[in-house]
């Protein structure tokens, strides 16, 4: 029902655009800051789209290679690809593989992502980072790390030019898998500080998920189709 919604409708305007409402030039470059190879995909692809349609520049950051399984250069390699969607390539595309920042269900020191996140963001100027919020998402503690480790880089000494950080909302499995209808019943919430992105293709972002081959599963798909 969902996607069918979306196929004959598209998605609908809420006059929510919040922070990303603004013009492009005005915006500035934005830095996403995920923990994984095909976090990208499965968690910010409308909101990547959305902002390539603007016009914005865009640069990305994985903390690691998303090498649990020994899969580490597999899934870099599918990483590049998806984000070649984008044309986020060279400078503007980095996956880390630093000791202390490997895949694994475990917290990570928010000092250490505060200091790669930190380089990165200085580096190509941006002004907006987008990462997940204090929940991840999904839960993963590599997730939860990357979000306190992205608000401590804004908020410690060390920033020689300040950005300003927006968080992708964690919210309940009613709502989380709502899908394209979810955007009817978020126009109830009063948040003005919220943006809301959409897409028009309801299969963009599964296109975008199949570049991760390795880690195209059947639960991943569904997540893909039918969350919010």
């Amino acid at each position: 029902m969902p996607l069918a919604l979306a196929s004959l409708f598209g998605p609908p305007r809420l006059g929510r655009e919040g922070r990303l409402g603004g013009a492009g030039e005005a915006l500035g470059r934005v830095a996403l800051v995920v923990a994984h190879p095909d976090d990208e995909a499965m968690f910010f692809w409308p909101t990547l789209l959305q902002l390539q349609d603007a016009g914005l520049p865009l640069s990305v950051l994985c903390l690691s290679t998303g090498n649990f399984d020994g899969l580490g250069t597999t899934r870099r390699l599918e990483m590049e690809r998806s984000c070649a969607q984008l044309g986020v390539a060279g400078e503007d595309l980095v996956i880390l593989d630093v000791e202390g920042l490997q895949d694994g269900w475990r917290l990570w020191s928010e000092d250490l992502v505060a200091k790669h996140v930190l380089d990165f963001v200085q580096d190509r100027g941006a002004a907006i980072v987008l990462t997940f919020d204090e929940g991840g998402v999904s839960g993963h503690p590599n997730h939860v790390s990357t979000s306190r480790g992205v608000q401590r880089a804004r908020d410690g000494k060390g920033a020689a030019m300040p950005f300003e950080v927006l968080l992708l909302d964690t919210v309940g499995l009613p709502r989380k898998y709502l899908g394209a209808a979810s955007q009817w019943t978020d126009a109830f919430l009063d948040d003005s500080s919220a943006a809301t992105c959409t897409w028009r293709h309801p299969l963009a972002c599964l296109r975008a998920l199949s570049c991760h081959w390795s880690q195209l599963v059947w639960y991943r798909i569904l997540f893909t189709l039918f969350s919010r």
